[in-house]
């Protein structure tokens, strides 16, 4: 039997917006539009291994988090089709991911197969994108 669709992994939904992020095991992200038939209006793609989750920024709806396989967490903005940056350090790969909702230090949060849970000060982190 051939395999007509990957099934999503992660769905979150934009708070503002009708928006919606799917992510893949075919290592993208999707960015669904609801006011326009459900239709796909962005592909993210910069993960070597399957994306396991995403999660919008609860202080800035326009950036997301992804958490991958690949070891690495991506941060992302929505209308660029590279990462913001990438943050480094777990030893196996990432399943999960969040963002810290309190408190003014802005903060990652994120949990590997490796055993251990990283929290990420994004402070620490350049504002320009990848190259």
């Amino acid at each position: 039997m051939q395999k007509t669709q990957t099934p999503s992994l992660s769905n979150p939904v934009h708070q503002h917006v009708c928006q919606q992020l799917s992510s893949l095991d075919d290592m993208t992200i999707k960015l669904w539009d609801w006011d326009h038939g459900f239709e796909c209006t962005q592909f993210f793609e910069g993960h070597s291994h399957y994306v396991m989750q995403v999660k919008f920024n609860p202080k800035d709806t326009n950036t997301f988090a992804s958490a991958s396989l690949d070891r690495s967490i991506k941060v992302w903005g929505l209308g660029s089709a590279v990462p913001h940056y990438t943050l480094e350090g777990h030893e196996r790969g990432v399943n999960c991911v969040d963002y810290y909702p309190s408190g003014d230090k802005p903060c990652i949060l994120s949990g590997a197969d490796d055993c251990i849970v990283k929290i990420w000060d994004i402070r620490c982190w350049p504002t320009v994108p990848n190259t």
